[in-house]
């Protein structure tokens, strides 16, 4: 018997390559452990990319443009809850981010209860930075879960959990990661303490503890960017966001987003076009809707994306603090991107509001920042019908599939 682990992709320090398949038998060879480790890394980045891609066309900074049935429920949010593309899409496919997580969670958790029972003479490499990898992606996992769905059954459970509860859950296995990160010496414990306090102070700020988030993104440091890798090799490794939104133009970049300023300058971190200015079609899959496409990031199949940064930690930092720090955090970042400075209100409405913007723009088409923002602040979701008539759905949140409900009895 063999099983299918994805591909390899990792970052920096902890690159390794990973076979496509590996016999289900040496999953208990400790020889094994690198390639167990790296096969965490790819599950996890498959779930990711299609985090990104499901959450940008859910909130609002696409239209929704497929002539797919499918796809097209994802651009309205009338995804039902027992549609089988929210629960069991895979990596294989553009929308539906259920499976994948919960596939890049598990094997967080079984392969590392793996790691954790051999010695370095055993796998003949030094395990701890395997472990920390492997932690902090596993607590990324929790933490998407938590932010995107509307409820949440893990493993077995015979009970419902609140979007709070799963978050709470992320919180823990980042407090763990951080611990262990902070022990591992050299650039690598740096670099993966880094991505935990950036991962827990996001979920900190969502479940109101601002003064442990505020604390969070100060300990970042200065410059520090983590991405997950991306491939053309193979369909399982596309960037979804490239993949899905801009090479099948099951999107267009909703007209909020296409001529972007900040006091009357053009804001760069957005760089929209029209389609047939850059070489490509004039309208999206639908062959309606006008095609118009991001140009400064997601820009192939193989583009790296943004998992966390230096960046996300300060505006984290400004919407703990709020006030004039806030204001001083946001126009430290407009200075570096020549960008005017903002002189408006530091009162907590105009603060929020602005954190909302700097944040929606910094990390359009990343991360589903967006999408959390909206759900967190409430903020008003599209209502009536699309750019084709198309009427918007009822859902705020990825559901929750059926399946689930009726498993844990409800």
């Amino acid at each position: 018997m063999a099983i299918v682990l994805g591909a390899a992709g990792c970052d920096s320090l902890l690159d390794a390559e990973l076979p496509g398949r590996i016999p289900t038998v040496l999953l208990d060879d400790a020889s094994n452990a690198a390639v167990l480790g790296a096969s965490v890394v790819a599950d996890f980045e498959c779930a990711f990319s299609q985090y990104v891609a499901s959450a940008s066309i859910f909130s609002d900074e696409y239209l929704g443009a497929s002539g797919n049935a499918s796809a097209k429920q994802w651009g309205t949010k009338n995804i039902p809850e027992g549609d089988p593309v929210n629960e069991r899409a895979a990596c294989t496919t553009v929308f539906g981010a259920y499976t994948p997580l919960h596939t890049a969670r598990f094997q967080s958790e079984d392969i590392l209860a793996r790691l954790n029972g051999w010695t370095n003479e055993q796998a003949r490499i030094d395990l701890a930075p395997l472990r920390v990898r492997t932690m902090v992606l596993g607590a990324y996992s929790y933490a998407l879960l938590g932010e995107g769905f509307c409820a949440m059954r893990l493993d077995q459970a015979t009970s419902i959990l609140t979007p709070a509860q799963v978050l709470a859950i992320a919180e823990t296995k980042f407090n763990a990661a951080l611990t262990a990160a902070t022990a591992l010496p050299g650039a690598a414990g740096a670099e993966l303490a880094n991505l935990a306090r950036v991962g827990r102070a996001r979920v900190r700020i969502r479940l109101g503890n601002n003064a442990g988030a505020a604390a969070d993104a100060a300990a970042v440091t200065a410059g520090f960017e983590f991405n997950v890798t991306r491939s053309a090799d193979a369909t399982s490794r596309y960037n979804d966001a490239y993949w899905g939104l801009t090479e099948l133009r099951h999107g267009s970049v909703d007209p909020a987003y296409r001529n972007l300023q900040v006091g009357g300058v053009k804001d760069t971190r957005v760089d929209v076009r029209f389609g047939p200015d850059i070489g490509m079609l004039p309208t999206a899959f639908d062959g309606v809707t006008p095609l118009y496409v991001v140009n400064n990031k997601n820009l192939s199949r193989a583009a790296p994306m943004r998992l966390a940064s230096y960046i996300e930690a300060q505006l984290i930092r400004a919407e703990a603090l709020g006030g004039q720090q806030a204001a001083d955090i946001v126009n430290a970042r407009r200075t570096q991107l020549s960008l005017p400075t903002y002189t408006g209100g530091v009162d907590e409405a105009s603060i929020r509001a602005l954190i909302i913007s700097e944040r929606n723009r910094e990390f359009f088409m990343e991360g589903g920042h967006r999408f959390n923002d909206l759900i967190r602040f409430n903020i008003a979701w599209k209502t009536g019908n699309d750019q084709i008539g198309a009427p918007y759905g009822p859902w705020r949140c990825f559901p929750l599939p059926t399946s689930e409900r009726i498993a844990a009895g409800g």
